[in-house]
């Protein structure tokens, strides 16, 4: 047996770890939790931009059929004027019904707006 010397310590347990290593890991873990909680923020806004966007498209596409549809329709009338004139009979594309259609619904639109509203009072809620 080796004799012991007097200034030998054994290390302290890891139960036993100094105060300012606990410490330091905690600040290290609150500055980690933090960035997480940046970055969802983050996200939750980009998600925010996205579903406003998407709340858009489907008047944007509205806008757009109509754009293009409104100079066809156009030479329709056009056309059918002429005919008019040459004592030809109307065409039956440009005959405009004497009820105009109602609304018909979208497969799916109505759930999915639904769907969107409902995520949003949540979001709402959350925000509170």
């Amino acid at each position: 047996m080796q004799p012991q010397d007097a200034g030998h310590q054994a290390p302290l347990p890891l139960w036993n770890a100094p105060p300012e290593e606990l410490f330091a890991d905690s600040s290290g873990q609150e500055l980690e939790n933090d960035a997480l909680r940046a970055r969802i923020d983050e996200l939750e806004r980009i998600v925010a931009d996205y579903e406003s966007l998407l709340s858009e498209l489907p008047e944007l596409f509205e806008r757009k059929f109509q754009q293009r549809l409104d100079p066809l329709m156009e030479r329709y009338r056009l056309l059918a004027r002429a005919q008019q004139m040459l004592g030809e009979p109307a065409l039956p594309l440009i005959e405009e019904p004497a009820n105009p259609l109602k609304d018909a619904a979208i497969p799916f639109l109505e759930r999915w707006r639904s769907n969107r509203e409902a995520s949003q009072r949540r979001s709402d809620r959350n925000a509170a």
